[in-house]
């Protein structure tokens, strides 16, 4: 059987290995690559094809070899240690294997031979419950207990996956002493365990923790730590850029993550060399993202005031260099061809990336159609690197009724460091998206 294939006799029809894995990152939240961090060594096969609690699965997935630049994409799945083997009284059905103890070494074996099979290079082991009640109802040990049982079955079985950590915060808090107990722990019991050790991926030389903040909170906590490279993460986060290296847990969209700089950032009071050609502002939008939280965002645009006639024209950045692979800003408002071919701006309201010196557009996007929400745009610019350019708001809507203006709410040049798959809302490529 072909090696871009999965599938068995007794299964309908089979799905390119491609497909296979974005289909398990969408059953398991929180499925995430990792760009550009130190070499991890792929996962290779346990115990041949197929496996003894299953049917034969085919060929596994072909190994990458040792010589591939450290910076190709790594493919990390989603992973949790809390199922004891008891509770869910009432189930739809049962398991084909049966019901399973996620610290049962025949369960671990067993997932790490699928996941080796899949070709995932590592796993995002989730401990974001392990605070609050858990940590002194017992909870926390057995989650952290299934943790250390994996890591023991791994190192006998010699299987080649790496693991990071996704905390949770304390009550909504980060540092508290429970936290801090938690991280002295995964200190003494994995980095300091020669035999662990090598499990734990890297980034920017250090072992990677990530910390879950929940999807409201806007802004990453200023906890770190020197031990580890330190990576927030928030969940449905598509609709507020958080600046400072927050990662996305959960999405809609799939988008590139990563620490941002700012260019050329604006405020009520100082353009900070933009050039405002038509009646553009910078005022605060109270923007409503996920889950009913109102977020003030100082947003620049050109909505008219109540009853005004809408205004033309457009905003243009200083001259910058793309020094990064990704691009990124947060936009409102409206272009009624949205759908359309960018053919002209004549009659559009439109984002523009221009080459400095020629004016040619190298990249467009459109607002989201959306008056009190702030959508993420993103564009792919690896290509870009090194090249000068301005980044154009135009504005040539002639739509009334309060449909023709735009806005964003700044500029960011990215680190692109991760990305989470599409898991929910399959297939929707808008909001925002990684558009190159």
């Amino acid at each position: 059987m072909s090696n871009d294939f999965v599938g068995t006799q007794a299964e309908g029809p089979k799905l390119p290995r491609r497909r296979m894995l974005a289909g398990s990152a969408g059953l398991a939240a929180g499925t995430a690559a990792v760009l550009g961090s130190s070499a991890i060594a792929h996962a290779s096969p346990a115990g041949g094809s197929g496996d003894a609690g299953s049917p034969n699965l085919g060929p596994a997935a072909p190994r990458r070899a040792s010589a591939v630049p450290s910076r190709r994409t790594r493919i990390g799945i989603g992973y949790e240690t809390w199922w004891p083997g008891h509770g869910w009284e009432r189930p739809e059905a049962e398991p084909v294997l049966g019901h399973y103890d996620s610290s049962d070494p025949n369960v671990i074996l067993q997932h790490a031979r699928w996941l080796t099979w899949s070709g995932f290079d590592h796993l995002c082991v989730d401990w974001s419950n392990n605070l609050g009640g858990a940590w002194t109802s017992g909870r926390a040990d057995q989650i952290m207990g299934a943790t250390d049982k994996l890591l023991e079955i791994y190192v006998q079985h010699k299987i080649k996956l790496q693991l990071y950590l996704l905390l949770g915060l304390d009550g909504g808090k980060v540092g508290t002493p429970h936290f801090v107990a938690e991280v002295d722990r995964i200190k003494s019991k994995y980095l300091n365990d020669p035999r662990y050790r090598p499990f734990f991926v890297e980034h920017d030389g250090k072992p990677l923790l990530t910390i879950f903040t929940g999807a409201r909170t806007t802004e990453p906590p200023d906890w770190s730590d020197d031990t580890f490279t330190v990576r927030y993460m928030g969940a449905f986060r598509e609709i507020v850029l958080n600046p400072g290296g927050v990662w996305s847990w959960v999405d809609r969209v799939a988008y590139a993550n990563g620490q941002t700089a700012a260019v050329h950032p604006f405020s009520k009071t100082d353009w900070n060399g933009w050039t405002a050609d038509g009646d553009w502002k910078v005022e605060t939008l109270a923007a409503q993202p996920a889950f009913n939280k109102v977020v003030a965002t100082d947003v620049a645009w050109n909505k008219p005031a109540q009853g005004a006639a809408q205004s033309t024209g457009s905003l243009t950045s200083p001259a910058f260099t793309i020094s990064d692979r990704s691009l990124a800003f947060d936009s409102v408002g409206f272009d009624m061809q949205a759908g359309s071919d960018l053919e002209t701006t004549d009659g559009r309201n439109v984002f523009l990336l221009k080459d400095a010196v020629s004016g040619k557009v190298l990249r467009h996007a459109v607002p989201p159609g959306d008056s009190t929400r702030l959508y993420v745009r993103q564009w792919n610019v690896a290509d870009l690197v090194g090249r000068k350019v301005v980044f154009q708001v135009s504005s040539k809507s002639s739509a009334g009724g309060g449909l023709g203006w735009l806005g964003l709410d700044g500029l960011w040049q990215q680190r692109s460091e991760q990305m989470t798959a599409c898991v929910s809302n399959g297939g929707n490529e808008a909001p925002g998206g990684y558009a190159n």
